[in-house]
C-alpha cells in the first residue's frame, strides 16, 4: 500500500513538472509571436484622460503613548509598604508606597497641639483687648505666632501626607524601582508609569507630502506585517521645522481600546478628504525610477519616449505631474520589447 502511494506521488509530480514546462514554453511563443517578421511589435494601448481622484500619502512610525511619567520622590524615608508590582494598572491618587511616618505623626500631632492652643489664646488675647486688658502690640504679637504656628502645622500635615506617595498620573506601572526597606531620598526614581490609553505614532513626511496632511485629518494605521488589523486615527500635530533631510515630524493620535502596545512600528496612510484634478497611468506604463521615469506614446505606429514627472500613487496607479497631457495615447503593455522608436501596432 505504501508503494502505491509513493508511485501516485511521482506520478503527480512528474505531471506537475509536465505542466510547468509547457507554461513556460506556451509563454515564450506568445512573446515570440508579439513581434511580427516586419519588426512591428504588438502593444497594448489606452488614452489619456484627466480625472478627479483621490490620494493617499503613505509613511512609516512607531508608536508611542501620548503621556508616560518617570515619576521620582520628593519625600525620603525607608519603604515599609508597597501597594503596586510592574503591570498594575492605577488611577490618578492610588496609593503607591509609604515610607516610615512614625516621626512624621509625631511631629504632626505637637504641630497640631500648638497650633490650636495659640489659636485659643488668640482668641482670648482678642477679647481682653475689647475691654482694654491687653494692649494692640500684644494682640498683634500673639497673631504673629499664631501665623508662625499655622505654617508650621500645614508643612507637617502636608509632610505626612507625602509619606504615602500616589500616582500623579492613571496608566500602567512599567518599571518599579524600589523594593520593601529601601532607603529613598529625593528625586530618587521610583516608578515608570504608562498611560497607553492613547497611543501616537509619529512620521516624517517630506516637503513635497507635508503640505498634503491637514490637523484633525483622518489616517488609517496597519501594524507592519498585518493585513487584517486596521486602527483610526488623526493627525494631532504638524510640525513646523524640518530636520536635516527636510523631513517634518507628524503626530497621529489613536484611542487605543484594543490593547496595542507601545513600540509597534506602523504603516500609516493618509487619506485626503479634497479630491485631486489629474492625470493617473497604470504603474506598468512606467519606465524607470520616481526621479527619471518615462512613459512610451503611441504615435502613427510608433513608439516614442516621452519623459514624465510623477507624483503619488493611487491604488495600482501613479500621479503625472507633467509630460503628458489629456488626449494622449500610451502604450500600457508589450514595454519590455521596445524603446524609442519601435515600430509598433496596437492589439487592443
Amino acid at each position: 500500500m505504501k508503494k502505491l502511494i509513493g508511485y501516485a506521488v511521482l506520478v503527480l509530480l512528474a505531471a506537475g513538472m509536465v505542466f510547468v514546462l509547457f507554461n513556460n514554453k506556451k509563454k515564450i511563443a506568445e512573446q515570440t509571436a508579439s513581434v511580427a517578421d516586419d519588426g512591428t511589435v504588438a502593444v497594448g494601448t489606452q488614452p489619456v484622460n484627466v480625472e478627479n481622484y483621490t490620494l493617499e500619502v503613505t509613511s512609516n512610525g512607531l508608536t508611542a503613548p501620548v503621556k508616560e511619567l518617570k515619576f521620582v520622590s520628593d519625600v525620603s524615608g525607608r519603604v515599609v509598604k508597597i501597594y503596586v508590582e510592574n503591570g498594575s494598572r492605577v488611577s490618578r491618587g492610588t496609593p503607591l508606597l509609604e515610607v516610615d511616618k512614625e516621626l512624621l505623626q509625631a511631629d504632626y500631632e505637637a504641630a497640631k497641639a500648638a497650633y490650636e492652643s495659640m489659636e485659643k489664646n488668640v482668641g482670648r488675647f482678642a477679647a481682653s483687648q475689647e475691654v482694654g486688658g491687653v494692649s494692640d502690640q500684644q494682640l498683634e504679637s500673639m497673631e504673629t505666632q499664631l501665623a508662625a504656628a499655622k505654617s508650621r502645622y500645614e508643612v507637617s500635615r502636608r509632610r505626612l501626607a507625602d509619606a504615602t506617595v500616589k500616582a500623579p498620573i492613571s496608566g500602567v506601572i512599567n518599571m518599579k524601582y524600589v523594593e520593601l526597606g529601601s532607603l529613598i531620598a529625593p528625586n530618587a526614581p521610583l516608578f515608570d508609569i504608562v498611560d497607553n490609553s492613547r497611543l501616537k505614532v509619529t512620521c516624517m513626511l517630506p516637503d513635497g507630502k507635508i503640505e498634503k496632511v491637514k490637523k484633525g485629518q483622518q489616517v488609517v494605521l496597519a501594524p507592519s506585517g498585518s493585513s487584517d488589523r486596521e486602527y483610526t486615527g488623526k493627525v494631532g500635530f504638524i510640525g513646523v521645522k524640518s530636520d536635516r533631510g527636510l523631513n517634518y515630524p507628524v503626530e497621529i493620535e489613536i484611542e487605543n481600546g484594543s490593547g496595542l502596545k507601545a513600540g509597534e512600528y506602523m504603516k500609516a496612510r493618509f487619506i485626503s478628504e479634497e479630491g485631486t484634478t489629474g492625470i493617473l497611468v497604470p504603474r506598468s506604463a512606467i519606465v524607470g525610477g520616481l526621479r527619471s521615469s518615462i512613459v512610451y506614446l503611441f504615435k502613427d505606429g510608433t513608439a516614442v519616449a516621452q519623459d514624465v514627472t510623477l507624483g503619488e500613487m493611487a491604488d495600482d496607479r501613479v500621479e503625472v505631474l507633467s509630460g503628458l497631457e489629456d488626449g494622449d495615447e500610451i502604450i500600457a503593455s508589450g514595454i519590455m520589447n521596445i524603446s524609442d522608436g519601435t515600430k509598433v501596432k496596437s492589439i487592443n
